[in-house]
C-alpha cells in the first residue's frame, strides 16, 4: 500500500539510504502558491491547494516510514499526520521536532500513540504528560540548543525508517536544508499569489552570490487537479 505506480523514483531508494548512509531517505513536501508562499503572515495555510493535491500527498505519506514535522506546526495547525485520504494497512511513526518541548499535551497528533518528540532539554515536567499521551521523548541537544538533526535521522535509520516524509513549516524545513539533509522536494504549487508578507517554503539565508544557490534536478512534473506537482532531487 503506498507504492505509486510509474513515479520517477527507485522503489526501494529508502533501505538503500540506510544501509549505505545510516539515515533515511529524507522526501520534504511543501504546498506552496506560484510566488514560493506557504503560508499568510498569520500562519493561515488551510488551503492552498486543492483536494486532488492533498490526497496525492496522502499517498505519498503512505509510503513513507516516518513522518516529521516540527513543534511550531503542532502548535499553529494541530495536524493529525495519519494516512487518511487513501487506504492503508499500517500508519507512519509521526516524529516531532520540538527543542523546547513545547508540544500541547492534547494535540490530535497524540490521538493514537505511534508518536516520537525529539527534545534537547531534560524536563521532566514537560515530558510527563506527553509520556502520558502515548509519546516517546528522546534528548538530542546540539550546542545551538535546537535538536541535533543529523544524530535524529542516525536514531530513525536505527529503528528501521526508511523514507521520512517531512511536513513542516519554514523554520525547519531550512534548517534540513541548510544541514544538507533533504534528498528530495515534493512540491506542489496552486495557480495563486499570495503576496508579500506571507510566508517562503524554506527558512534559507540571504545569497551574495549565485553560484552559492541551492540547485535542484527536477525529475518528474505532473498536474494534480489543479495544481502544479514538481518532485526534485537536491544536488551535490
Amino acid at each position: 500500500v503506498g507504492i505509486m505506480e510509474n513515479e520517477a523514483h527507485e522503489l526501494n531508494i529508502g533501505f538503500v539510504s540506510r544501509m549505505t548512509r545510516n539515515r533515511p531517505w529524507v522526501r520534504m513536501k511543501i504546498a506552496a502558491s506560484l510566488d514560493g508562499k506557504t503560508a499568510l503572515r498569520n500562519g493561515q495555510s488551510q488551503w492552498i491547494t486543492g483536494p486532488n493535491a492533498r490526497r496525492d500527498g496522502h499517498r505519498w505519506r503512505a509510503r513513507a516510514c516516518a513522518i516529521l514535522t516540527g513543534g511550531g506546526t503542532i502548535r499553529d495547525d494541530n495536524p493529525q499526520l495519519t494516512v487518511r485520504d487513501i487506504e492503508t494497512t499500517r500508519q507512519p511513526l509521526r516524529v516531532i521536532a520540538d527543542s523546547k518541548l513545547e508540544t500541547p499535551s492534547d494535540p490530535r497528533i497524540l490521538h493514537g500513540g505511534n508518536v516520537l518528540i525529539a527534545c534537547a532539554i531534560e524536563n521532566e515536567s514537560l515530558a510527563a504528560p506527553l509520556r502520558v499521551k502515548g509519546a516517546e521523548i528522546i534528548v538530542l541537544p546540539n550546542p545551538s540548543g535546537k535538536v541535533e538533526l543529523p544524530q535524529l535521522l542516525n536514531e530513525l535509520a536505527k529503528r528501521g525508517i526508511n523514507e521520512l516524509h517531512v511536513e513542516a513549516g519554514y523554520k525547519l524545513n531550512g534548517s534540513l536544508l541548510r544541514e544538507g539533509l533533504v534528498d528530495e522536494l515534493l512540491i506542489y504549487l496552486a495557480p495563486c499569489f499570495l503576496g508579500d508578507g506571507a510566508q517562503g517554503m524554506a527558512n534559507l539565508p540571504e545569497l551574495a552570490d549565485l553560484k552559492n544557490k541551492l540547485q535542484l534536478k527536477i525529475i518528474d512534473t505532473r498536474m494534480v487537479g489543479s495544481d502544479l506537482r514538481l518532485l526534485a532531487r537536491l544536488q551535490a
